[in-house]
């Protein structure tokens, strides 16, 4: 923080929710030939059996690849089974309860529903031996009373999942506040949840946070409880909160969870956040007690209604979410199996995905630009570089509007030290560009929108960000760099903490320790803080949140 010197057509429409499964021969794993992850060598097609697809009775069907086999309810389209490694269901015992999607939505005024996008009618799109596309489909009525909504849900050993999501103008309007996959994993092999490589902890079972049973007591809120007699004793005392595994969009690549018995991982892999909603650090749910493990394509967490959730009846819109990856692997050691996991990564973007909706890497366009600085009030100095700047393109809008969009698509990088930057892979569109560079205040918006047509690479040449100002500066508190990671952050209540923070090796994650809002008035019980510019430290003497007494 800086201180400166005063100075379509609307009617009946089919829904098709599709998941389609391309079981790909390079990369899988092989009975045969092995190294030491359990997946192909790169460079490397091991043979694989023929992808197959049967019905089972009226209401499911089975596709398999020999590795992997998935079991969807049908017409519904819910996952209800995937069987792997010779663990018969990775998921819970709760049929209806195992891997879905769900949109939270209401008409405006009107109480929340929750829209499991449910289908009424299967069919086999396409089914050759490598691949294998199904589609689950519905409705939509005027006259009934789901979402509005057209949804094309497609989802290979993993499974690659993506939903088109259409709104046809006039349509009734909706707000949709949330927009995610969810899976429910078996509960009594799940045991070990990973969400980046410094915060990875042994977890309570779900029953631990059962408060009429005595296993825990209730703290502030409902997803935060004290754990009082926990199955694992080394447990005991400790706070569990899925806020507390909160993720940035930028940093939100894998994450998931481990049977410590079955050395098997389950892993949401997010190669792209280009569909996430308001940027590059919005934080939002990854995986938490359940076991559960989710994809959050949209939510009002951390942001509030200052994100426009609302859709209106003369609003036509349509967005690709996904593809994430599931991903299955099996390997000797927790290490391993999130190592491999996270190489998953690296194939993106994905040149398999069918539909039209979808622009493959030849299909996108690039920007590249270098990005300067110009404050008049550093002395000898006519520019300086934006190194390490996050630059991205969204849909045209103000200066930092950005940071509450999420109808459209985001795509961002960090410029090098020269602040030189590219933006590779971007979906045909009209975009404006953006950028914020640490160490000085405001929003940089380049002056006229870019269209991104396929094939195409745009270069912007020299752009220059003039931060704002009425004069010098006089004295500052801290660094204007969107975080508080250089303030005082307090040590948590010693009676309520949770012990993967304790780490002073990794202070940026510290903050996540429950309750700290509390600390404030234990460390200033009778008066407010008082900072003297030029002789107190910010990193000793400025509490890091603004709070409540």
């Amino acid at each position: 923080m800086e201180y400166g010197a005063p100075g379509m057509k609307a009617g009946r429409r089919v829904l098709t929710p599709l998941f389609v499964l391309v079981f790909l021969l390079q990369g899988v794993h092989s009975q045969t030939s092995r190294n030491k992850f359990n997946i192909a060598k790169a460079g490397h097609k091991l043979a694989s059996p023929p992808v197959t697809l049967k019905k089972v009775g009226d209401n499911q069907v089975v596709v398999d690849n020999g590795i992997i086999d998935v079991t969807f309810s049908s017409p519904q389209g819910l996952i209800t089974r995937i069987k792997y490694n010779g663990l018969n269901n990775v998921l819970n015992d709760q049929i209806e309860n195992r891997g879905y999607w769900d949109v939270v939505w209401y008409k405006p005024g009107q109480v929340s529903s929750t829209d499991y996008l449910v289908g009424t009618k299967f069919d086999i799109v396409n089914q050759t031996s490598e691949q294998i596309e199904i589609s689950f489909s519905r409705t939509f009525s005027q006259r009934g009373s789901g979402i509005p909504l057209n949804v094309d849900k497609r989802g290979v050993s993993g499974i690659y999942m993506y939903a088109v999501l259409e709104r046809l103008i006039g349509w009734p309007d909706v707000d949709m506040d949330q927009i995610r996959i969810v899976f429910k994993l078996n509960t009594t092999k799940f045991d070990f949840m990973a969400v980046s490589d410094n915060r990875q902890k042994i977890m309570p079972f779900d029953t631990d946070r059962d408060i009429t049973k005595g296993r825990a007591s209730p703290l502030a809120y409902k997803e935060a409880v004290h754990l009082i007699n926990p199955q694992n004793h080394m447990l005991k005392g400790q706070v569990d909160d899925k806020y507390m595994y909160s993720v940035e969009n930028k940093d939100n690549k894998v994450h998931g969870w481990i049977s410590s018995d079955q050395r098997i991982g389950f892993w949401m892999i997010t190669p792209s956040d280009e569909f996430h909603a308001c940027g590059p650090i919005k934080q939002d749910l990854t995986s938490h007690v359940g076991p559960t493990t989710l994809s959050m394509f949209t939510s009002v967490h951390y942001a509030g209604k200052d994100m426009n959730t609302n859709y209106k009846s003369k609003e036509p819109w349509k967005k690709v979410f996904g593809p994430v990856f599931v991903y299955l692997n099996s390997a000797s050691s927790r290490n391993l199996l999130w190592t491999d996991a996270k190489r998953q990564v690296q194939s993106w973007p994905y040149d398999f995905v069918k539909s039209v909706d979808y622009p493959l890497h030849h299909q996108r366009g690039t920007v590249k630009g270098q990005l300067f600085v110009i404050d008049r009030y550093i002395k000898n100095v006519t520019y300086l570089f934006g190194q390490f700047a996050f630059v991205g393109l969204a849909l045209p809008g103000e200066a930092g509007s950005w940071q509450t969009e999420n109808k459209g698509y985001q795509f961002w990088t960090r410029a090098d030290k020269m602040g030189m930057f590219t933006i590779a892979n971007v979906r045909p569109g009209t975009y404006s560009l953006y950028a914020w560079v640490s160490g000085f205040i405001g929003d940089y918006k380049y002056v006229r929108d870019i269209t991104i047509t396929p094939g195409r690479e745009i270069d912007v040449g020299h752009i220059v960000y003039v931060p704002p100002r009425n004069g010098p500066t006089l004295w500052e508190i801290g660094q204007p760099d969107r975080t508080a990671a250089e303030f005082y952050i307090p040590d948590p209540d010693p009676t309520l903490f949770t012990k993967l923070y304790l780490n002073y090796s990794n202070p940026q994650d510290r903050f996540r320790q429950y309750g700290l809002w509390d600390r404030y008035s234990v460390l200033y019980p009778r008066n407010d803080l008082v900072f003297t510019a030029g002789v107190s430290d910010y990193k000793k003497d400025w509490f890091y949140a603004h709070v409540n007494r």
